[in-house]
């Protein structure tokens, strides 16, 4: 076959990835939990009300607590 093979590991069973509980916070595990999260914060009681709503953007955001962060992984 054409192509690279590599050897990429494992991050946590199926069942940690989609539901937690995850001793991680990088936001590789528990993704169920982030999606409820989320669609809480959005006001959306299901996936299609989720996927209907305007989100706006601030341009600050992309560093907005980063110092905070940085400092909290070291």
């Amino acid at each position: 076959p054409r192509g690279t093979r590599i050897k990429v590991g494992t991050t946590g069973s199926l069942e940690q990835i989609l539901f937690g509980p995850t001793s991680v916070t990088d936001g590789t595990q528990n993704l169920v939990g982030a999606l409820k999260t989320s669609m809480g914060v959005c006001g959306a009681s299901n996936i299609r009300e989720m996927q209907q709503v305007e989100m706006v953007i601030a341009p600050a955001i992309t560093t907005e607590g980063k110092s905070y962060q940085l400092s909290k992984c070291q």
